[in-house]
């Protein structure tokens, strides 16, 4: 039977796939709902694609139960499958959400990770380390400095030129991060240091 004026058919069969015979009744039962179950899988999947191996494995299911229960032959099953088949539905999509589609094989090559936040965390590190090593008059230029003071203010209140204590708050910086940077050898650390005085 066509979905949705689509070529989606579900197979009817005789049997499920482990050879059990599946009830007659179930079976016309999804015939008569299957265009409503090929909407409600296009409404919440926007595909109609799954409908077939939805109604397939739900017939099946829904047989078994009537037959383990031993229910007759003869009343409509209409709502009881209808039902089953949402309740699969629910299931295709909540697990179809779970899972991120990375594309082909050729997506994937051209993946790169994006590596930001590792270099903001470093930063953030670094960042802490050097504050927890400043002498305690460049830890207060520092706090005036984040409270957004500019460096002339930041002079007049410890009596000096603004170019006296800025030049002394980045020398005492370069010397803390000669200091915390772990080069090959000690000698790449000397020549580094030397280099930045």
């Amino acid at each position: 039977m066509a979905c949705a004026g689509r070529r989606l058919a579900w197979w009817d069969r005789d049997v499920d796939r482990t050879g059990r015979p599946i009830r007659p009744d179930v079976r016309l039962a999804g015939h008569e709902i299957w265009e409503q179950a090929c909407q409600r899988t296009n409404v919440l999947l926007a595909d109609y694609e799954p409908a077939p191996e939805l109604m397939e494995y739900t017939v099946a299911q829904v047989s078994r139960y009537l037959d383990r229960i031993g229910a007759p032959l003869s009343t409509r099953k209409h709502g009881l499958l209808l039902v089953a088949f949402c309740r699969a539905l629910r299931r295709y999509a909540a697990k179809l959400s779970r899972i991120e589609l990375a594309g082909g094989s050729g997506d994937l090559t051209n993946h790169r990770a994006d590596y930001a936040w590792m270099r903001q965390v470093n930063a953030r590190l670094e960042l802490e380390s050097i504050v927890r090593q400043l002498s305690e008059r460049n830890a207060a230029v520092l706090t005036l400095r984040a409270a957004e003071y500019e460096w002339k203010e930041i002079a007049q209140l410890f009596g000096v030129s603004a170019g006296a204590i800025r030049n002394a708050f980045w020398r005492e910086i370069g010397k803390i991060r000669c200091g915390t940077q772990k080069p090959e050898s000690r000698s790449e650390i000397n020549a580094r240091c030397t280099h930045k005085r």
